[in-house]
């Protein structure tokens, strides 16, 4: 596993902040909801801001559910 990069979230880890599953969080990057950050491994990474952001806007969160 590569070193964490500050303020980039694992998939899981994301995912765990969101109460969502990883599935779910693929779901939404497909959707346009949160767009990860690819590393030069091709490896997804969430940047902590945006998730806090959604995190926020919770009531918006409950209609991104699929």
């Amino acid at each position: 596993m590569e070193p964490k990069e500050e303020g980039l979230l694992l998939p899981r880890e994301a995912a765990r902040m969101l109460r969502i599953c990883t599935r779910t969080l693929a779901n939404w990057e497909r959707r346009g909801l949160l767009v990860p950050v690819r590393l030069p491994t091709g490896h997804r990474r969430y940047r902590r801001e945006e998730v806090e952001t959604l995190l926020r806007g919770s009531s918006r969160k409950e209609s991104f559910q699929t």
